[in-house]
């Protein structure tokens, strides 16, 4: 965790490939069929604001006096998130750096910031300040490592590593003590009662050597040396609260790194090789190493030298980097002054790579509007997208055996498009449902189960079941010579509804700056409509009623059924209506 770095005063708006050629973040806007004013409205604004403004990279920019500093980058339910440290150039060193900001995005490009996580607490162990978040998934629960720094008598200005948990990413519950400390490690130079020993920076992933089994990545004071920093490594069996010493990286000591400081390790795995990153004090902050084995002897590793060497760029204020898989996609973040900027790795020969602008067009939701369904149903395939305008989505559908091994399945002979067209963030794709592959309507036992994803695999629907339409009862004694032919159909109510429901999110309309929900009937329909928070816990109803045909669109005010106001992020609208369900998120950002 690097001390603030001074600002270059340079809005930095490329980034370089490993050849030097710089690389401009694109707008890409696709040549398609004229589908409705509105669109072509929206097409041409965004030529004229791009026209207008510099393009802007894939970044989280607190705005200012807020720097960021190390961070977390994770993704839940369609939406990144960065954790990060929270320093303000407008307070002294020993006022700021005491709670974790908290932005959010469905693209990379556009976030929102929200409340800040983890204060520190006066009464507990962590009472001055919190650094360096680390987050892993585990059993349906998210656990945060991070370095807590405490003033009290006996430790004062000790650096130590604690754990908080969470189940949504937006509360935070830390434990009462530190769960490592420096005086667990024989190498460390960690003394109690002197506050320059540092000890922290953690970064956990999953031991691959043994399955079960987790290591933690950190840096600190190297006894041997006690005017350098190493990383070292500590092993679990599984307890997130015991940790067991497994040595220092000795190819991080400023004899092999050439550096006297190296802290913010993190490391990742790509073509069978481990990449460690590192920040350092030097020029040019960022180093990495690559090793067959994560925790391997000195001999294993390679130092690839400072990351601005390999893509021939000045990355002189870029430190504190972090690497997020996104699907089949990587993802390298780092700290660039006043930003925390997100790039996709394009990997080149060997251990070498590029960084890219990530994609701007992002799906954050596929669901179907029925889990279950008989062959000749009308249902829909819901799509909530980022920057529709900028798509369309490459999907990839797949049926399932009852195996689960998955078959894919060319988008034709399921009646769906591999590339339907978008005309607002949140589009429903009506299509009759059939099994696959075809069978006779005398086959009443063979069932599809369907499920779609993204091509790049960051976004996937629920398991669709497709059974076969009941035959109809044969009547003794019914002549079937002879028929009549019947006039045209009156067309079910339930069926007019399926074909013509939408169920859509908006960010504000004139009637509310906050979210709201629009909901369009073919006929007057009664509708319950519900908010829940991401942990499912119910928090209002915002109809119980008849709607008419046509569109109602339904406001909230950010309160909850009591009528406080609820805490800002992501909720949940549940609409049902004639029996039919239809799920999507609403974003709140204000109280």
């Amino acid at each position: 965790m690097p001390p603030a770095r001074r600002s270059t005063g340079a809005d930095r708006r490329t980034v370089a490939t490993s050849s030097g050629t710089p690389l401009n973040p694109i707008l890409r806007l696709r040549t398609a069929p004229v589908v409705g004013l509105r669109r072509v409205l929206v097409a041409l604004a965004l030529v004229s604001q791009c026209a207008a403004t510099p393009a802007r990279p894939a970044a989280m920019i607190p705005g200012s006096p807020i720097r960021p500093k190390d961070f977390s980058l994770v993704k839940k339910d369609g939406y990144y998130h960065i954790f990060y440290i929270l320093n303000s150039a407008s307070l002294q060193p020993g006022q700021t750096e005491t709670s974790f900001g908290h932005a959010i995005s469905s693209d990379l490009y556009h976030w929102t910031q929200l409340d800040p996580v983890l204060q520190v607490d006066s009464t507990l162990w962590d009472n001055t300040h919190v650094w360096a978040p680390s987050i892993v998934f585990r059993d349906s629960l998210y656990y945060m490592f991070y370095a807590g720094v405490t003033t009290s008598s006996a430790y004062d200005g000790t650096q130590r590593i604690g754990l908080a948990v969470s189940s949504d990413l937006m509360t935070w519950n830390r434990m009462d003590a530190p769960v490592y400390a420096g005086t667990q490690v024989p190498w460390a130079w960690a003394d109690s009662t002197n506050s320059l020993p540092a000890f922290r920076d953690p970064f956990v992933m999953p031991d691959p050597a043994n399955p079960g089994s987790w290591l933690m990545y950190f840096m600190s004071s190297y006894g041997p040396d006690t005017a350098a920093t190493v990383v070292g490594v500590a092993r679990s069996s599984g307890d997130f609260t015991s940790w067991q010493d497994a040595g220092p990286l000795l190819i991080t000591w400023r004899n092999y790194s050439f550096n006297q400081s190296t802290e913010s390790p993190h490391v990742f795995r790509h073509g069978g090789l481990w990449y460690l990153f590192v920040t350092t004090g030097s020029s040019q902050p960022l180093s990495f190493y690559t090793s067959p084995d994560p925790v391997g002897p000195l001999g294993d590793w390679i130092y690839r030298g400072r990351l601005r060497n390999m893509l021939d760029v000045d990355t002189s204020p870029w430190f504190a980097s972090e690497y997020l898989r996104d699907g089949i996609d990587d993802l390298f973040a780092y700290v660039n002054g006043d930003r925390i900027e997100v790039r996709q790795i394009q990997w080149g020969s060997g251990w070498t790579f590029a960084l890219l602008q990530p994609p701007f067009f992002h799906v954050v939701d596929l669901d179907w509007t029925k889990p279950v369904a008989t062959a000749g149903d009308t249902l829909g395939l819901f799509v909530q997208s980022a920057n529709s305008y900028a798509g369309p989505p490459q999907l990839v559908y797949g049926v399932v055996d009852s195996l689960g091994n998955e078959t894919p399945v060319p988008s034709d002979s399921i009646g769906l498009p591999a590339a339907p067209e978008l005309p607002a963030d949140t589009t429903t794709i009506w299509f009759t449902a059939r099994r696959w592959p075809a069978v006779s309507d005398s086959d009443t036992v063979t069932v599809t189960r369907l499920h779609v994803h993204t091509a790049d695999s960051t976004a996937f629907s629920a398991m669709l079941t497709i059974r076969a339409k009941p035959l109809p009862p044969f009547q003794y004694g019914e002549d079937t010579t002879s028929a009549t032919i019947p006039g045209p159909p009156l067309e079910d109510p339930i069926q007019r509804l399926i074909k013509k429901l939408f169920f859509r999110a908006l960010g504000g309309t004139p009637i509310s700056d906050g979210p709201a929900v629009a909901i369009g009937l073919p006929d007057p329909w009664p509708v319950s409509v519900d908010l829940y928070d991401v942990t499912g816990r119910r928090v209002r109803n915002l109809a119980m009623r008849t709607l008419p045909a046509g569109v109602s669109v339904l406001p909230w005010d950010g309160r909850d059924a009591s009528g406080a106001p609820v805490g800002r992020g992501i909720y949940f609208a549940r609409l049902r209506v004639g029996g039919l369900t239809r799920t999507l998120h609403l974003l709140l950002l204000r109280r």
